[in-house]
């Protein structure tokens, strides 16, 4: 695993901010947000939702490999 990460810079243009962040299993997400609080609240929320998204991403695979598994037993390739 990796380390939590954020990087917050101003745009010029618009007033808003740039937030890029990093959770520990190095997942990225990068959104503008009005002020640097809204990117406090932001980064702190993609950082305690990491473990549920991790979960879900691995479910998700298990489930590919199933229908892959699947359809080799029915005859049908997709390479």
């Amino acid at each position: 695993m990796n380390k939590e990460r954020m990087l917050i810079k101003k745009d010029e243009e618009t007033g808003l901010y740039r937030l890029e962040v990093w959770d520990k299993y190095d997942n990225y997400v990068g959104v503008y947000e009005k002020s640097i609080e809204d990117c406090h609240k932001y980064a702190q929320s993609h950082y305690d939702s990491a473990d549920k998204r991790f979960a879900s991403r691995e479910s998700w695979g298990e489930c590919v490999k199933e229908m892959i598994k699947e359809d080799r037993k029915h005859g049908r390739s997709w390479e």
